[in-house]
């Protein structure tokens, strides 16, 4: 049925029953007045509450407002609270209350600092998520952004726990650290964190069975997988890809969704082409599978593949004498590397004096070493400093790569061609080297590579999002 066919409709059902042809009516009695048909008015929109205070929550912005309204002494008492209260760019809405924040008051000082506050907002956030998500896909759009505006402006705020949460980057929130905790020692072992692992990953093995497995045979068949697969691809597409955050993709969204699913697709099928080949080549025992010795072959063969495609500097698929040599170089420089930091972490972490690092020492090693890196690393992007990245966060974090790379490429390809080589890279390499390299023996020891990569780690900067 089109708009006619509607508009039809609708003054054929408003002409009062009344109105028959004049030769049907009696000419002695006027026609009784017909009633007026209720209409339904739809509800009106309802004012914009949630924008940077809620969904999506901007901390920048929010940061900025926050210094504006806490003054010189940049902590926010209850006087400055009231002052901005509900005004124009304020960062007290007209549904916040002074004593809700007090809540997150970690220092018990009566006023409020930008963590404190930043925890406020995020535990708002969870609450309204909680009370108006209604698909939980991590946001509010349509029906549900309409149902908490209206609720936020009626000052209805949804209750729940107001405590905030632990948010260090190992951090687990108390509730699911008790639930895990079999020995009740108040801490998740490395077995409680494993077993927490497993269990959470057959909660949603169980969750997409209720969903998906529509003749509840246990298992998905080909048609109910699909379904679970195109779902995921859907749900990818729309938090990657939806910078507007309106629950949809617009014709330039889409297209780049198309665009990176294509890319996407082109190294699966270069991938498959390449474990095929290695399979054939290695797999001695015909079990269709690279184990032990197998894979170690497997991996030499695609490491020679590399440094030789990547010091190939003529494309001809083959090293000349110049490219040869120029590559035996490279691969001396990361053995006098590896060899130094083998050196500096058995020195290090050789707990039983045997020379050399076991599996689990090697493990304690890289975790010491480098998980104050992954903690910077994660907390540069953790913008709403809940000690994880939310669906937003990973993906300005993964624009924001792209677009580094996109620069870096453009750095080592010195020529211009198009194409990085091992003499481009080497040469970029020799010069990070030349910076960092503190003692000038010629390598970067662990503590100089560590500084390195947070050098350059600072020099991703968030990308601009992307227009509609």
């Amino acid at each position: 049925m089109n708009a006619r066919h509607i508009a039809a409709v609708g003054v054929i059902l408003m002409i009062p029953v009344g109105m028959a042809p004049a030769s049907d009516r009696p000419a002695t009695k006027p026609a009784a007045p017909a009633a007026s048909q209720p209409t339904t008015k739809p509800r009106p929109k309802p004012p914009e509450m949630l924008k940077d205070a809620v969904d999506p929550f901007d901390p920048a912005r929010e940061r900025t407002r926050f210094f504006t309204a806490a003054g010189p002494d940049n902590e926010l008492n209850k006087e400055e609270f009231a002052a901005g209260r509900g005004k124009p760019d304020a960062f007290v809405r007209k549904f916040d209350t002074f004593e809700a924040m007090l809540a997150f008051d970690r220092n018990a000082n009566k006023t409020i600092d930008w963590f404190e506050a930043r925890a406020y907002r995020r535990n708002l956030r969870e609450r309204v998520l909680v009370a108006y998500d209604a698909n939980k896909d991590g946001r509010l759009t349509g029906e549900e952004r309409d149902e908490a505006n209206r609720a936020l402006a009626a000052g209805r705020v949804p209750q729940g726990k107001a405590a905030p949460r632990a948010g260090g980057f190992w951090e687990l929130d108390p509730a699911t650290v008790a639930k895990h905790d079999a020995d009740g020692d108040g801490q998740l072992s490395r077995d409680e964190r494993q077993a927490m692992w497993r269990a959470r990953a057959e909660q949603r093995r169980r969750d997409v069975l209720e969903k998906y497995d529509a003749d509840k045979d246990g298992t998905l068949g080909e048609a109910e997988r699909k379904a679970f697969e195109d779902d995921m691809a859907e749900r990818w597409r729309l938090r990657r890809f939806d910078r507007d955050n309106d629950g949809r993709l617009s014709e330039a969204e889409a297209a780049a969704a198309d665009e990176a699913e294509a890319r996407n697709e082109k190294r699966r099928r270069e991938w498959a082409r390449l474990r095929e080949e290695m399979l054939e080549r290695h797999d001695a025992d015909g079990n269709g599978r690279l184990e032990g010795d197998e894979r170690q072959a497997a991996w030499r063969d695609m490491r020679g593949r590399w440094m030789t495609r990547s010091f190939d500097a003529d494309g001809d698929g083959e090293l000349s004498e110049k490219e040869a040599a120029s590559m035996k170089e490279a691969q001396a420089e990361m053995q006098a590397t590896y060899d130094r930091w083998q050196a500096d972490w058995v020195r290090k972490y050789d707990e039983d004096g045997d020379g050399q690092l076991s599996r689990e020492e090697r493990q304690v090693a890289f975790r010491k070493e480098f998980q104050d890196l992954a903690a910077s690393w994660r907390n540069q992007w953790d913008t709403d400093g809940d000690g994880q990245l939310s669906d937003e966060e990973r993906r300005v974090m993964g624009d924001s790569l792209r677009k580094r790379g996109e620069e870096l490429r453009k750095e080592l390809d010195a020529d211009g061609d198009g194409r990085v080589t091992g003499q481009e890279m080497r040469a970029y390499w020799t010069k990070l080297r030349e910076i960092y390299d503190a003692d000038e023996d010629g390598v970067l020891s662990p503590d100089e590579m560590k500084l390195m990569i947070r050098d350059q780690m600072r020099r991703i900067k968030p990308a601009a999002p992307a227009g509609p």
